[in-house]
């Protein structure tokens, strides 16, 4: 939907809603509903069919045009209709986009965005800050640098994952979790403790093997 396929569908859904409010303004002021249908005459449930039939139009190419902004950031599709019609409008208003942050990624909460639209860091619910390896520019459309948001976001986990699996072995375990940031610090120990777990499965097993074989 482009933008003149926008504004020729809002002039329509204003024509509906005047519509809809000049019949309820009737109807307040005649509130007995056989009185109120024989003064709106005969064409009243036509025009009611009509324009019924104009707002499914409307909500129909609404739908095609938030599945083209979905299938550009699929992450969208995290958020409902109402939700992403309200980024949409406000493209321009980034706090407005920051409060939809957390339901489009996993407990990211807050960018650091500078007064020149540089993204430079990301904040988790915990508070933590982690820097972005790659800065970027909150702008153009919403889809587009959320995008690039998160390729800068895998990037630099990316980064950090092959950095903090150097010096695993070797550092200090406290001094090493509080050198790197949650998610390493969390995927790094979940993996190792899952490998110990499975190599003394493993081992417990040929035991139990070894001890048949000799019985």
């Amino acid at each position: 939907m482009c933008i003149r396929d926008r504004a020729n569908e809002a002039a329509r859904f204003e024509g509906v809603d005047k519509f809809f409010k000049k019949v309820m303004q009737r109807a307040n002021k005649t509130p007995n509903p056989l009185k109120f249908i024989k003064a709106s005459g005969s064409t009243l449930l036509e025009h009611f069919k009509s324009h019924n039939k104009t707002l499914d139009e409307i909500e129909k190419m609404l739908e095609d045009y938030l599945e083209t902004k979905r299938k550009a950031f699929p992450r969208f599709y995290f958020l409902s209709n109402d939700e992403l019609l309200e980024i949409l409008a406000n493209q321009q208003q980034l706090d407005i986009i920051q409060q939809a942050l957390r339901k489009c990624f996993d407990n990211l909460v807050r960018l650091d965005i500078s007064e020149t639209l540089d993204v430079s860091a990301m904040f988790s619910s915990e508070g933590e800050r982690i820097p972005l390896h790659k800065q970027f520019k909150a702008k153009d459309n919403v889809e587009v640098w959320l995008d690039t948001l998160q390729a800068s976001m895998r990037d630099t986990l990316s980064r950090a994952m092959k950095l903090g699996l150097q010096n695993y072995e070797v550092a200090d375990r406290k001094d090493w979790v509080l050198k790197h940031c949650g998610p390493v610090s969390y995927t790094h120990l979940r993996a190792h403790e899952t490998g110990r777990n499975l190599v003394c499965r493993l081992l417990l097993e040929k035991k139990k093997k070894t001890k048949k074989k000799k019985k």
